[in-house]
């Protein structure tokens, strides 16, 4: 069976650096924005877990400039809201579009992304009210001060940005209503439901086409222009301040106030972007750590055991960060002594029984989990 490998921040060969390798993802991608990703093709055995080496050549030679340029344009475009784009449009409907109607791997998904646009929506509605009275609040300042015609401009096209994005995140809260319930989303949910979860969150049956991505750019909406209402706002309060500059005015008290604006802002913004890196270089560090940690496990040989009864056994659900053995009937191997120990009744019912309180914490540990917060960068 042939599968699209995604190959986003492919790794260098250790022995030919020309050369970029990376093992299968566990999500298999049929399309990716990354212009460094290099889609292939390699033939998957039955055994899933095998790990398959994939080299290709140098991306430099691959990559056209027409797709660097529209990677180019559409980074510059999601800039001020990359992180929130990412995490909550991007990523999320990637997964879902990977699972290609699994149920098994599409519920949690589903389940998950829903939980987190919810969020997402709510504080864009917050965040975009606000802006609305800053910008309302700052209007009548421009007309006593005679600022210049480019600071209403900014702030009239803030506001209305503002408005929409209130008014576009209840349309997709709407939508989100649409959906099945967090109780609903489970593995016994009807095959006609499954399909029609796919529909309304893609638009597309079998390949993507114009409406999917009308309807990623509608998910999306919401955060864009909230970012966007911000950033016209700034620039608006900028343009007012430094009025007196622009029109060269007499120098007066308006020019030493544009000074001391600019100062702090200046501060303000080093500080921004400085954080930006690091929050980007974090963001890498830990991808290429998920993908280390990942080969490894993969390339890890498995020890074979007595009876298929006798296997270590883990909470290994997606999150779990508590892994517990499980216990055999037929005893478990003593590798000091090479034999075999035959478990007393007495401690297995109580392994049985810390095994039972253990999942019961682990589930009210996953209810109380604290949720991603939102950033927009």
């Amino acid at each position: 069976m042939r599968l699209p490998i995604c190959l986003c921040e492919p790794e260098v060969h250790p022995d030919n650096r020309n050369l970029l390798y990376r093992t299968p993802c566990d999500l298999r991608y049929d399309i990716c924005i990354n212009s460094r990703c290099l889609p292939t093709y390699s033939k998957m055995g039955d055994d899933v877990g095998a790990s398959t080496l994939v080299v290709v050549e140098h991306i430099g030679q691959q990559t056209s400039p027409l797709r660097s340029l529209i990677y180019f344009l559409f980074a510059l475009t999601t800039l001020p809201y990359r992180r929130a784009f990412n995490s909550y449009t991007w990523k999320p409907i990637q997964a879902i579009r990977a699972a290609n109607g699994d149920r098994k791997l599409l519920m949690p998904l589903v389940k998950e992304w829903k939980a987190d646009k919810y969020d997402e929506l709510q504080a864009v509605q917050v965040a975009a009210t606000f802006c609305g009275c800053a910008v309302l609040s700052s209007l009548p300042w421009t007309r006593a001060e005679q600022a210049h015609w480019i600071a209403d401009a900014l702030w009239f096209s803030s506001l209305i940005l503002s408005i929409f994005a209130i008014i576009t995140s209840v349309q997709t809260k709407s939508m989100l209503d649409d959906l099945p319930s967090r109780e609903q989303l489970s593995s016994s949910l009807p095959e006609y439901e499954v399909h029609r979860i796919g529909r309304a969150i893609l638009r597309y049956k079998r390949t993507p086409g114009l409406k999917h991505y009308v309807m990623l750019f509608i998910w999306q909406f919401p955060s864009m222009t909230m970012a966007y209402a911000w950033m016209f706002y700034i620039a608006g309060l900028t343009v007012g301040l430094c009025s007196p500059f622009i029109q060269k005015l007499p120098w007066q008290n308006r020019h030493k106030v544009a000074i001391a604006y600019l100062s702090f802002a200046l501060v303000g913004l080093i500080t921004y972007v400085s954080a930006t890196i690091f929050v980007y270089a974090g963001e890498k560090d830990y991808e290429r750590s998920v993908a280390n940690s990942r080969n490894s496990t993969m390339a890890r040989p498995r020890e074979g055991t007595k009876s298929n009864e006798n296997v270590q056994t883990c909470l290994g659900e997606p999150g779990d960060k508590l892994y517990t053995l499980g216990t055999s009937n037929e005893g478990y191997t003593d590798i000091t002594r090479g034999s075999t120990v035959e478990p007393e009744p007495v401690q297995t019912t109580r392994a049985k029984i810390q095994l039972g309180l253990v999942r019961t914490r682990i589930s009210e540990m996953d209810s109380t989990r604290p949720k991603r917060s939102l950033l927009y960068w």
